[in-house]
């Protein structure tokens, strides 16, 4: 019978280790790689299963190698040396790692624990644990650990950890380069605190500096937070978004992130956002942010003063020469008022042609009228644009801020613009102060705007109609259509009693309107009558001439009524033919006489315009203002000056009408200067169109009855 030869390796064994007083059952042991060898051999001798499986040689095989066969690498005479220093010591047992190669050839690490005995016979017996896999671990967790870094060093944003104990970690590189001042303290195991205060004395954080030890506590409570996200600025102008979250085990991981840019981008936004690009000046937005800065800096006897200031002929350049024009003209007078400053950004565009000034001054108003009248004087100078000469001027409306007074930073400011309206309405290059009863007309105006809204609901305006005549032969030649307010309470309103408030308000459209349908209305019904081209006189309103569509809508009207335009006269104040919109408004006088309107000057010779102008827009007739016909029978002065209109006029084949004619006297001496045609008070009071035709009858009774110097030619 055959002997199994595994069988006949573990006798051997069991032998070997009887002869040698090892003791056998530690060699079955699983727990342990265990391994006999020859000490003057090296042929091993036994070797428990655990040592065969790891080693990957059977029994069998093992008695049939040597120890050196385990180490290739290792040569003969230095395996001797070292068993031999093993065989030295005093306790003969040493500890050590023993690398070496499995029946595969791979490389193996065990901790060896390497006994030898003498006696009865010289052995080696090895108590072997494998630490491959320790080895395996730890290289995979370098390999991770430099992984972690490489990314960390590629994060564009700076990274930093800190353990529970609040101790620096790690950080990478960018971190270092972020907070290069305190770089240095950016040690292992340094606290966050150490890191912070290091940077404080080398005046790393922009805010922090003058108020060191606030400014410490504010951070460290923001950083013990579970959550943080704020924002910190570094004295070279950098800006960063620091996020920190707390770890699980209680520590703090952190970032850095550059957000320089974005702030910067911000910043111009936000400049931009306060800034009048056209001007560069502050706009309303930063107009606002200045009071608020020059409030808070206001000191016991100082105040600011609010200068409105108003372009008062931007307009017409705007129309004449074009936007081009209107822009260099804003320029220049940006640069004029921010030239006329001491202190930097004391001067905001608020309006197309609308400017505020501020001035710092104490209680004397002398230092900003003074300064009104020198911009008054400066905006009025002539402005060359490209070989055209612009002539602009300026109004201004000043009102004072004064810390506790009456009126608020936004109050102050409305009493500017009341001002300045008030300086409007006084004329050109005027400046006025704010005084409290401007306030009050201001509301007043206010209220009474409100209540014209509800009346024109209402139908509580209507025109009464004003007839003309020939005072020769008592002839109807016209009538003007007058606006009047049907007041609940305060009876029937003249118009002079509220259309500044209605101009102001914008509602001027709306009464223009009235009159305008109700005047051709009157037209058709006085023809009705019998009366031979009735002709209805109606005052255009500034909005109405600036209308280009003002002919066509016009032209609308009569159609509705049934009327011819030549039953129309469109009166224009002589004024408008200068005002700085005149180039549109005589474009439309030109469309409407093209239409068959006919068009005649109102309030004639308070305006200015040279007589000689007329016949270039073909104005059929003009009207004398009341100032140059009251009490005419007993100023020498004013019967030269009429009579030489009325001459003139008669040369340019341009027909005259004298208006507020009240006395015998006044018509008496218009006639002896060859003014025939004539309304006013001493011939007919306005009436509404309910009225007229009992008027008209008695007209023509008058006229029947030899009451006038002339027979009329009716018809």
């Amino acid at each position: 019978m055959e002997t199994d030869p595994a069988d006949a390796a573990e006798f051997r064994m069991m032998v070997e280790l009887e002869d040698r007083n090892l003791m056998l059952s530690a060699f079955h042991s699983p727990l342990a790689e265990l391994l006999a060898w020859d000490a003057s051999t090296g042929a091993f001798i036994a070797a428990n299963e655990t040592a065969q499986s790891t080693l990957g040689f059977s029994l069998r095989q093992l008695i049939k190698m040597n120890v050196a066969d385990l180490m290739p690498s290792v040569s003969t005479a230095r395996l001797r040396r070292f068993f031999e220093h093993v065989k030295r010591r005093p306790t003969a047992e040493l500890t050590f790692r023993f690398n070496y190669c499995d029946s595969l050839g791979q490389p193996r690490v065990n901790r060896v624990l390497l006994q030898y005995t003498a006696e009865p016979r010289p052995t080696f017996m090895a108590h072997c644990s494998s630490i491959t896999h320790f080895v395996e671990a730890r290289a995979a967790a370098n390999k991770a650990e430099n992984l972690l870094i490489t990314a960390l060093e590629s994060l564009p944003d700076g990274f930093v950890l800190y353990d529970a104990e609040d101790k620096l970690v790690i950080c990478n590189e960018r971190y270092r380069e972020i907070y290069k001042q305190s770089a240095s303290a950016m040690r292992k195991g340094a606290t966050f605190q150490q890191i912070l205060e290091y940077g404080l004395e080398r005046q790393q954080y922009a805010d922090g500096i003058g108020r060191e030890a606030a400014w410490l506590a504010e951070r460290l409570i923001e950083h013990g937070a579970a959550h943080t996200t704020v924002e910190q600025q570094l004295t070279n102008g950098q800006w960063l978004r620091i996020v920190e979250r707390q770890t699980v085990d209680g520590g703090r991981v952190g970032l850095r992130i550059d957000i320089t840019e974005l702030k910067n981008q911000q910043a111009q936004l936000e400049i931009a956002a306060r800034t009048d690009q056209m001007t560069g000046l502050m706009n309303r937005r930063g107009l606002n942010r200045r009071l608020q800065a020059m409030t808070n800096a206001l000191v016991t006897g100082e105040r600011i003063a609010i200068l409105h200031v108003d372009l008062d002929k931007f307009k017409a350049i705007n129309d004449a020469q074009g936007h081009d024009a209107g822009d260099f003209v804003l320029r220049h007078c940006a640069t004029v008022l921010d030239d006329a400053t001491e202190t930097p950004e004391s001067v905001a565009r608020v309006g197309g042609d609308e400017f505020i000034v501020l001035l710092k001054t104490t209680q004397d108003d002398d230092v900003a009228a003074k300064l009104a009248l020198r911009l008054i004087h400066d905006l009025g100078l002539p402005v060359s644009f490209r070989d055209r000469v612009c002539n602009i001027g300026a109004s201004i409306g000043i009102a004072f801020f004064t810390p506790h007074g009456p009126d608020t930073i936004d109050g102050t400011l409305t009493g500017a613009d009341i001002a300045l309206n008030e300086a409007k309405q006084a004329g050109r290059s005027v400046m006025r102060i704010f005084e409290t009863t401007m306030r009050n007309d201001a509301v007043r105006l206010i209220q009474m705007a409100q209540q014209i809204r509800l009346g024109i609901i209402a139908n509580e305006f209507e025109p009464h109609y004003q007839p003309q005549i020939n005072s020769l032969t008592g002839e109807i030649i016209g009538f003007e259509a007058l606006i009047r307010w049907h007041h609940p309470e305060k009876g029937l309103v003249p118009a002079f009693d509220f259309l500044v408030a209605a101009e102001r308000a914008g509602l001027m459209d709306q009464l223009d309107h009235v009159v305008m349908d109700r005047a051709c209305h009157a037209a058709a019904q006085i023809a009705s009558w019998g009366i031979a081209r009735p002709c209805v006189s109606i005052n255009m309103s500034m909005s109405q001439l600036q209308d280009t569509n003002i002919a066509q809508r016009i032209l609308g009207y009569t159609k509705t009524h049934g009327i011819h335009p030549r039953n129309l006269r469109i009166e224009l104040l002589e004024s408008t033919l200068l005002d700085e919109r005149s180039s549109v408004i005589i474009e439309n006088v030109h469309k409407m006489i093209a239409e068959g309107f006919a068009v005649e000057l109102d309030d004639f010779g308070t305006g200015h315009a040279a007589i000689a102008t007329l016949r270039k827009f073909a104005v059929h007739r003009i009207k004398i203002d009341r100032s140059l016909v009251q009490d005419i029978h007993k100023d020498r002065e004013l019967q030269v000056i009429t009579g030489a209109i009325i001459n003139l006029a008669g040369q340019l084949d341009v027909k005259v009408l004298a208006e507020g004619v009240e006395t015998p006297d006044e018509q008496i001496t218009l006639h002896n200067l060859g003014c025939y045609c004539a309304q006013g008070y001493l011939h007919a009071r306005p009436m509404p169109l309910s009225e007229l035709r009992a008027w008209i009858a008695v007209q023509h009774a008058k006229v029947s009855d030899g009451a006038y110097p002339q027979k009329p030619k009716w018809g």
